[in-house]
């Protein structure tokens, strides 16, 4: 997991970071309607998400097998948080289709407040729970998902 200012995206050698950062540059990612949007096919692919954040304790935290997950927060404030894999139980069985599985967890967490013009990386079986309210944040977030097969599948 890494979390930084876009403009310090290259310093940590993410992988397609090239093809990410000019994929902002080239859109006006504020008014890019929601969905999702092949920059690579299906090597690298964005989705487009705009929503109010919700507390913690009704998202789910996420784990993928194929992907990695770059996202970059456009406008607003979020938490994302990260658990220890030995610390959570499964909600639901691996979906191969969607690279997604889904679980639960009674143990401590760590919060990262991500705000607009940062963006935070999750490496395929890295725990995470995004969309989380941050206290005292109104309004909604916009934030672009970039999905960047790291795995075959």
């Amino acid at each position: 997991m890494i979390t930084d200012s876009l403009d310090h995206l290259k310093r940590y050698a993410v992988p397609k970071a090239d093809a990410i950062l000019k994929f902002i540059a080239e859109h006006d990612c504020i008014n890019l309607p929601d969905g999702e949007m092949e920059i690579e096919g299906r090597e690298l692919f964005v989705r487009i998400m705009s929503y109010v954040p919700k507390p913690a304790i009704e998202n789910r935290f996420e784990i993928h097998r194929i992907y990695a997950d770059v996202q970059y927060v456009v406008n607003g404030t979020e938490i994302m948080q990260t658990a220890r894999m030995k610390d959570l139980t499964p909600l639901t069985d691996y979906d191969s289709k969607g690279d997604y599985h889904f679980f639960k967890t009674s143990a401590a967490t760590t919060d990262l407040i991500v705000q607009a013009g940062e963006f935070a990386v999750f490496y395929p079986n890295q725990p995470h729970r995004p969309s989380c309210l941050f206290e005292g944040y109104k309004g909604q977030v916009k934030k672009l998902v970039f999905k960047v097969k790291i795995n075959g599948g």
